[in-house]
């Protein structure tokens, strides 16, 4: 057993030969079974439950709710940075190829079922609504009076969506950055980059995927920014006022300045900078948050605010330690 120091745990119950938990994990009321554990660093678990008869990893910085149930005989595997929303199960029916593999920066909501009687892989940047139903297996009538069966994988590759009250059934893939539409079921395999939607889910179209000119860009954080300034004012009670002109934002606070630019000018010591590419030697005197990279540096209270506020735009900023 090798568990950091500064790891808290209450209340929690291990059945393993071979326990491995980092620095600045916290678990609360928490039972896991497995062969081995590793749970990485910063990881919160809170009111839950992991089996496996094999391995269960969990990633840095990820996040189980209360009430998340999670069982898959062969293998658990969760990246960093994920949320496994309060009441998700994950389980069923299981066989020796039951397994779940979820990627970093994941997000499965409020009451998902997934059933785990054959292995379930879930990419990076997946976002799975609240009351999804994920099925690797659909039997129950007799198979030899003719009644149809299936016992299959399911895929879900990066960056696709699917809103709540989805169902995708046994076998299917759905590709890269595809959106499904709200209360829709999957029964078909989905290319990438695709809009499906309806019983049974169809291609509604294509989406466009192309990056937007700087132009477009701009005007979008332009908007997100008045929107963060007035958040900040009426929510988080922090006083500020602003500039803006065309190609820069700034807002001021008690404490210091965000300033979004594209030409790096009139900046000041102290400032965090947001902007899409940012020159190695501004990274090197600054704070900064990179749009385009999904990069950031900072320790400042306001810029991890920012980061935290753009996540509802589908902007997921990697803090330093990621």
């Amino acid at each position: 057993m090798n568990i950091a120091k500064n790891v808290e745990i209450k209340n929690s119950h291990f059945k393993s030969e071979n326990i491995r938990i980092e620095d600045g994990s916290k678990l609360t009321d928490v039972q896991i079974a497995a062969k081995k554990i590793v749970i990485k660093s910063n990881t919160s678990l809170t009111d839950c439950k992991l089996f496996s008869d094999g391995a269960i990893t969990i990633g840095e910085n990820t996040v189980i709710k209360e009430r998340a149930l999670i069982n898959a005989f062969k293998s658990v595997s969760i990246g960093d940075r994920t949320i496994i929303d309060r009441d998700v199960f994950v389980g069923g029916m299981q066989s020796e190829k039951g397994q779940i593999e979820v990627g970093n920066d994941c997000v499965i909501l409020y009451r998902s079922y997934l059933n785990t009687t054959r292995k379930i892989s879930i990419g990076n940047g997946v976002g799975i609504g609240g009351y999804c139903l994920i099925f690797t297996h659909s039997a129950w009538q007799n198979v030899l009076e003719g009644n149809p069966y299936l016992f299959a994988d399911v895929m879900i590759k990066d960056n696709a969506w699917l809103p709540w009250n989805v169902t995708v059934l046994p076998g299917v893939t759905i590709d890269k950055g595809v959106t499904i539409g709200s209360g829709s079921v999957v029964t078909k395999s989905l290319p990438p980059h695709v809009f499906a939607a309806g019983v049974p889910a169809k291609i509604i179209r294509k989406k466009e995927t192309g990056r937007l000119s700087v132009d477009g860009k701009n005007a979008i954080v332009l908007e997100m920014l008045s929107d963060f300034r007035r958040y900040a004012l009426h929510y988080l009670k922090l006083k500020n006022t602003m500039f803006k002109d065309p190609h820069s934002f700034v807002i001021n606070f008690e404490n210091g300045r965000l300033v979004y630019t594209l030409d790096f000018k009139n900046i000041q010591a102290g400032d965090v900078i947001v902007s899409f590419l940012i020159p190695i030697n501004i990274k090197k005197m600054y704070d900064w948050i990179e749009l385009d990279t999904l990069d950031s540096n900072t320790s400042k209270d306001i810029a991890k605010h920012l980061i935290a506020f753009i996540k509802r735009y589908g902007i997921k900023i990697k803090s330093p330690s990621s």
